[in-house]
């Protein structure tokens, strides 16, 4: 099986060989974006450390799947790189590592987008 953002296995000896004991994993995502362990419709807590080119130098972000695929999405919505918003984010910080203002930038997007909702809702 494959998707859209990877490979994507059956289970089997690879769930295995990852100690996650039998039925515990839907799929194994091995390559892209998203390589991870999918477990239901969540996506792996691990922490990935991933390499990044921001204003010309080559850095690099430790996220957890679900904070990146949603940086992915945002630069998606806003039309721009991945590279691009991650230097918009890395210019905006005061203080901390980059890491964490990403997390922060993704949370603050999706606040903003609730309470949007809320204001048309209330």
């Amino acid at each position: 099986m494959t998707g859209a953002s990877g490979t994507v296995t059956e289970l089997g000896s690879i769930e295995a060989d990852l100690g996650l004991g039998e039925d515990r994993a839907d799929a194994i995502v091995l390559s892209g974006d998203s390589a991870g362990v999918v477990i239901g419709d969540a996506v792996s807590p691990d922490i990935v450390k991933r390499s990044i080119v921001v204003a010309g130098h080559k850095t690099s972000v430790s996220l957890e799947d679900a904070f990146w695929l949603a940086l992915k999405d945002i630069a998606r919505e806003r039309g721009q790189s991945l590279r691009s918003l991650v230097a918009e984010i890395d210019a905006g910080r005061k203080g901390g590592n980059l890491s964490s203002a990403v997390r922060l930038h993704v949370l603050d997007h999706y606040r903003r987008r609730a309470g949007a909702i809320g204001a048309v809702r209330g």
